[in-house]
């Protein structure tokens, strides 16, 4: 029978620590999986709330083929549910905690362990995280929470102090090659598929969100314009933003951009410090007019922008302030 699992690529340390979790029968009742997003947190998420209830483990881990194994996978278990901020929220609604902790007390419908997992956990805001607390802190004990974050700086304390903490590695860049090989709508050009997947720092699924955001021709279209005239290449990242309604849609996208002029910058830093193996999007300018304490001050700008996405911030207003950090 075929595997109705997605299991990720990479990753082996923290299968083997969950599987050790299981066969010693110490499942926590709160996890944290920390990592970028797009490397398979969810996914193996849902691999160990399977090898939870598995009728037929095979190596003390989910088989993917049981009755129990097929459910999850196909995400119609009872007791294995999945939560989300809504894409049009900046925080996670209390509504939806209340919603969670209401499901979190009710009678179980099946024997056996139920998991919820709960992604965007760097979304709580305190009303959210409040409401959350005390069921997080003494879930019922049939009850796994597993909470996905990508941003560990934005964990509230409360969240994290009531959780064990799993960490997520990117993944090597040749690993993140392997799993893209195939994959439609990526560059045919080898150089620049390698420079896709190296901004992608390990993430599979942002190399798959840069690739349909076109986000190459973007920042290639920015690159040509920034030296001479920052706001026509500002009114470039805008355009390539503006398609939709959707205000958080916008928002990943011009995250993606910004996340490849970062390694473009990266480049140009590594570069001035004497490393010249680089691929040709990236490659230093020549004669580096700029020292690298400028390039990191101009990296660390990026950041900050990227950062305050997650916000309210004007996305013109933005995309002008990013045009304006670039050192020429």
């Amino acid at each position: 029978m075929t595997d109705a699992l997605f299991r990720p690529k990479g990753h082996d340390q923290v299968r083997g620590w969950l599987k050790h979790v299981i066969a010693a029968g110490k499942a926590n009742g709160g996890y944290l999986f920390i990592g970028p997003d797009g490397i398979g947190k969810a996914a193996l998420a849902r691999e160990f709330a399977a090898a939870l209830r598995c009728e037929k483990p095979v190596g003390g881990w989910s088989c993917g083929v049981c009755n129990e194994c097929t459910r999850i996978a196909k995400d119609v278990h009872p007791s294995v549910r999945r939560f989300a901020k809504p894409e049009d929220k900046a925080a996670f609604p209390v509504e939806l905690v209340r919603e969670i902790v209401d499901e979190a007390s009710r009678k179980r419908l099946e024997p056996g362990m139920r998991t919820f997992i709960v992604a965007d956990a760097d979304r709580f805001n305190d009303s959210s995280a409040n409401a959350f607390l005390k069921t997080l802190e003494e879930p019922p004990g049939d009850l796994v929470f597993i909470l996905l974050a990508e941003n560990l700086a934005q964990v509230l304390p409360t969240i994290l102090s009531r959780c064990q903490s799993v960490r997520f590695a990117p993944l090597p860049d040749d690993l993140v090659a392997d799993v893209a090989r195939g994959w439609e709508g990526l560059p045919v050009n080898p150089d620049s598929r390698a420079v896709l997947v190296r901004a992608a720092q390990g993430s599979p699924g942002r190399l798959r969100r840069m690739a349909d955001a076109n986000v190459l021709d973007t920042v290639r279209e920015f690159l040509k314009f920034v030296r001479d005239d920052p706001f026509h290449a500002s009114e470039t990242l805008v355009g390539s933003v503006q398609g939709g309604d959707d205000n958080e849609a916008k928002r990943a996208m011009l995250r993606e951009a910004i996340a490849l002029l970062s390694a473009a910058l990266r480049d140009r830093m590594l570069s001035s410090m004497g490393c010249a193996d680089l691929k040709p999007l990236t490659r230093a300018i020549e004669g580096e007019p700029y020292s690298t304490d400028k390039l990191v001050a101009s990296l660390t700008r990026l950041d900050d922008l990227r950062s305050s996405l997650d916000g309210n911030v004007n996305l013109k207003l933005c995309c002008d302030a990013i045009a304006l950090a670039w050192p020429g």
